[in-house]
C-alpha cells in the first residue's frame, strides 16, 4: 500500500470509514474503483445486487479479492436481512417472519435458532454483517417501525433482540443493533423526513433499555437513527455528539463501532447532502458512514473529510475501531460447492 494512503490527508484513508452501495450483481467498473481506489471499508447489498446464492457468493468473493489485493484488509459486506418486509435475500434463502410476529408467536430460544440459521446462510455466501436486529420499542401501529420491532414492551423487546444477536454471532455474522436512540416514539418515517421523538421522558428509559442490555451483552455494532430528540439536542441523533458521545459512549458504555443509517435518507438529506452529512456524523462520533446509492457522493465525502485536518483524531479513532471489528471476521470463505449443496437440496 502507498504510504500516503494511511495518512488522513489522503482520500483513501477516509475510504475505510465508508460503507457504500454498488450498482449491480457483478464486479463492474464502479464497484472495482470504490474498492480498489477509494478503498472503502464496506459494501452494502440490495435487491439490485442479488440474483442467486451462487451469484452472491461470486460477487462477495470478487469484492474481497479486490479489497485484499489493494488495501490488504477484508471488507465488511452487509445486507438488511431483518425479516418481514425488510429482507433482501429471498428464497431459496430462509424467509423470516416480521419481528413483531416472532415476538408474539415464538420463544426467544426459537428466535435465536432462526437467527443462527440465517447467519449461517449469509456467511455461506460471503456476507459477514447483518443490519439487524431492530431494537426500537414502538408505542402504537402508527409508528413506522411497528412490524419491524419485536415488542412494544422494552423488556420483551430486549429479550428477543438479545436472542437474535446471540444467534447471528453463533452463526458467524456480525449483528447490528438499530436504531439508536430508538424510533419507537415516532410517527413519521426517517426515510422521508426527520422524525421528532414524542416521548416526554428526557432519559428515554423505555427506548434505551434494549440498547443498554445489548451493550452489556457485547453487541459489536450499533446503527444510529435519523431522529430529533429535543430534550437532548437540536441536531439529528446521527449528527449529534450528545447522542453518540454522551449517551451511547459514556452513559451506555458502548465501545464498539457506531454505523450511521443511510446518509441519503430524507431524515438527513432534506437538510444536508450525503458528503456533508458524513462529515457531521464523523465529527459527532460515528465510525462507519453509510452511503447506499450515490457512489459519487462516497468519493465526494472522502475528499471532504480529507480536506478537514480537524477530523484526523476522530478518523484515526474510527479506523482503530474498524480494524478491531475486522479482526473478528472469518479468514476463509466457503467453497462454491458448499453453497450449491446447501441451496440445491431441500431443507
Amino acid at each position: 500500500m502507498n504510504s500516503n494512503q494511511s495518512k488522513p490527508d489522503h482520500p483513501s484513508f477516509w475510504g475505510q470509514l465508508l460503507m457504500v452501495g454498488i450498482p449491480g450483481p457483478r464486479m463492474d467498473a464502479v464497484a472495482r474503483e470504490l474498492v480498489r481506489d477509494l478503498k472503502v471499508g464496506g459494501v452494502i447489498l440490495f435487491a439490485r445486487n442479488i440474483e442467486s446464492p451462487e451469484q452472491v457468493w461470486q460477487l462477495c468473493r470478487d469484492l474481497q479479492h479486490e479489497a485484499l489485493g489493494s488495501a490488504g484488509r477484508p471488507l465488511l459486506i452487509s445486507v438488511d436481512q431483518e425479516g418481514g418486509r425488510v429482507q433482501r435475500l429471498k428464497a431459496p434463502f430462509t424467509i423470516i417472519p416480521p419481528a413483531r410476529e416472532l415476538g408474539l408467536t415464538r420463544t426467544p430460544e426459537e428466535v435465536e435458532n432462526l437467527a443462527r440459521q440465517v447467519a449461517r446462510e449469509l456467511a455461506l455466501v460471503g456476507i459477514n454483517v447483518n443490519l439487524a436486529p431492530v431494537l426500537d420499542v414502538p408505542r402504537s401501529p402508527a409508528c413506522p417501525q411497528w412490524d419491524r420491532a419485536y415488542s412494544s414492551d422494552p423488556h420483551r423487546s430486549a429479550r428477543y433482540a438479545l436472542a437474535a444477536i446471540r444467534g447471528y454471532l453463533a452463526g458467524g455474522v456480525i449483528p447490528v443493533a438499530k436504531h439508536f436512540p430508538g424510533l419507537g416514539d415516532t410517527i413519521v418515517d426517517s426515510h422521508e423526513v426527520l422524525p421528532r421523538a414524542l416521548s416526554s421522558d428526557p432519559q428515554r428509559e423505555a427506548d434505551l433499555l434494549p440498547f443498554r442490555e445489548a451493550v452489556a451483552a457485547g453487541v459489536p455494532l450499533i446503527m444510529t437513527a435519523h431522529l430529533s430528540v429535543p430534550a437532548w439536542d437540536d441536531r439529528p441523533a446521527t449528527l449529534s455528539s450528545v447522542a453518540l458521545q454522551h449517551w451511547l459512549r459514556r452513559r451506555l458504555g458502548f465501545d464498539g463501532v457506531i454505523i450511521t443509517d443511510d446518509l441519503e435518507m430524507g431524515g438527513i438529506s432534506t437538510s444536508l447532502p450525503a458528503p456533508q452529512g458524513a462529515r457531521e456524523a464523523l465529527a459527532a462520533g460515528a465510525d462507519l458512514l453509510l452511503i447506499c446509492n450515490n457512489w459519487q457522493a462516497a468519493w465526494d465525502a472522502a475528499d471532504l473529510l480529507a480536506a478537514d485536518a480537524s477530523l484526523a483524531p476522530r478518523g484515526r479513532e474510527a479506523a482503530t475501531r474498524l480494524t478491531r471489528l475486522r479482526q473478528t471476521l472469518p479468514t476463509e470463505s466457503a467453497p462454491l460447492t458448499a453453497v450449491q449443496e446447501y441451496f440445491g437440496s431441500p431443507r
